[in-house]
């Protein structure tokens, strides 16, 4: 029912479908899934919700034919398991991931794409997503094994931009960083205390940056895979840095160096 009568209640038992895959929540992260396309089968607003950005979401379910409902904010508590739901919580479909073949169809003639060698946290996961799509990445590989699955904590912890960056489930990552050389990828492995200075780095117009393990760093096949390892320089006697801060300051640097003047 879009736009249910505020007389009329839910419960979280009526919210409950057969293939349920998951459900989002704050107003940010919803109106990124209604914005970018994803698969979202209903909005729940509690019956308090007002401003500018519930209207927003409100628009842009109507545009994209999502039936919204509006609820007690206790069901919305209940439905997302937490009360920082910021009073919209949506249900949505699984994640749709990229074929490496959609990728490479997709990808412009100079890109950056980034690869993740078994990061566990969902956090950085989330935040490294964030950090490509904001650096103008063109997709990101992850490991189908061994790392962090993409869940309800992993779109909060990228704000959304999850919605925004292709996604491709590796079964075999060696391969495809190998597969990618042959498109014309050089691979770069990014680890801390190995390597040249990424500052003096010539980037290609293709390039795949490759982040590792939090503790582990990048795995022996991984790292043999790559065309050249880089490092960034620290001061101050650090080691390294958090996966996704690292990633930033790569990927923002070569976003700074492909920038035309005016």
């Amino acid at each position: 029912m879009r736009g249910q009568d505020a007389n009329n209640r839910l419960s979280s038992r009526d919210m409950e479908t057969e293939g349920h895959t998951g459900v989002l929540w704050g107003l940010h992260e919803v109106a990124e899934a209604l914005e970018a396309g994803h698969p979202v089968d209903r909005v729940f607003f509690s019956r308090q919700a007002k401003g500018p950005r519930v209207e927003r979401i409100k628009e842009l379910a109507r545009r994209r034919g999502v039936p919204f409902d509006f609820v007690e904010v206790g069901v919305l508590g209940q439905l997302a398991g937490t009360r920082q739901h910021q009073e919209v919580v949506a249900r949505t479909g699984p994640v749709r991931y990229r074929s490496l073949e959609e990728l490479l169809a997709e990808a412009p003639a100079a890109c950056t794409l980034v690869a993740l060698d078994q990061v566990q946290h969902a956090g950085n996961l989330g935040l490294a997503i964030r950090t490509g799509a904001g650096a103008g990445a063109s997709g990101l590989l992850l490991p189908a094994r061994g790392g962090a699955l993409v869940n309800n904590e992993v779109v909060r912890a990228s704000s959304g931009a999850l919605f925004r960056l292709p996604l491709v489930s590796s079964p075999n990552l060696s391969r495809d960083l190998l597969l990618l050389k042959e498109a014309g990828f050089w691979v770069y492995g990014l680890e801390a205390g190995t390597g040249s200075d990424f500052f003096a780095v010539d980037w290609p117009p293709r390039r795949v940056l490759v982040a590792g393990n939090e503790t582990r760093g990048l795995r022996p096949l991984i790292r043999k895979s790559c065309d050249a390892l880089v490092q960034i320089p620290l001061a101050g006697g650090l080691d390294s840095l958090n996966v996704a801060v690292a990633l930033g300051v790569v990927l923002f640097d070569i976003a700074r160096k492909e920038r035309k003047p005016g």
